[in-house]
């Protein structure tokens, strides 16, 4: 990052890397989450919803990409270690349901990790509104795409037969 760059954040940038990383790591998650949920899943509407599951797991990974670039255009490193996702991460991860016919709670659990996203992207975007204004933009363009993501599978979940 250049020097007028680095002037302008006001907030600590350690602290900034780390709450980047963070939302990087559950994006991922969200990633293999969804992506994996759609190729286990059988069953009336299932078809319907893997091709949702598909869209939203590229648009993660999507988020993820963005996460990263800034956090290396602070100076940091993004988690490189698989298994570190999982403990630096603060929405987690749910694996799909044992049973791949059980479609509410495939629905169920996409909404479960798409309320965490939105309240944690709301909390960033509103700690970084003064003291980083690239950051706080990005957490706000992602809150936008979650917010949209659990309008989407609230439908889903009310449609299901």
């Amino acid at each position: 990052m250049g020097r007028t760059a680095k002037e302008i954040v006001k907030a600590n940038i350690q602290e900034v890397i780390s709450d980047l990383n963070k939302a990087y790591a559950d994006e991922w998650l969200a990633h293999y989450q969804y992506w994996l949920t759609s190729q286990w899943i059988r069953g009336m509407d299932a078809d319907t919803l893997k091709q949702v599951l598909l869209r939203q797991s590229a648009d993660e990974l999507m988020h993820a990409e963005i996460l990263a670039n800034r956090i290396i255009q602070l100076g940091g490193t993004p988690v490189m270690q698989f298994d570190k996702l999982i403990t630096t991460a603060q929405c987690g991860y749910k694996e799909p349901p044992s049973d791949p016919a059980n479609l509410k709670q495939v629905v169920q659990d996409v909404l479960e990790a798409e309320a965490c996203a939105i309240e944690s992207y709301n909390q960033l975007s509103e700690k970084y509104r003064e003291t980083d204004i690239v950051t706080k933009e990005i957490f706000e363009d992602l809150l936008e795409d979650e917010v949209k993501d659990e309008e989407e599978w609230e439908k889903l979940g009310a449609n299901l037969v």
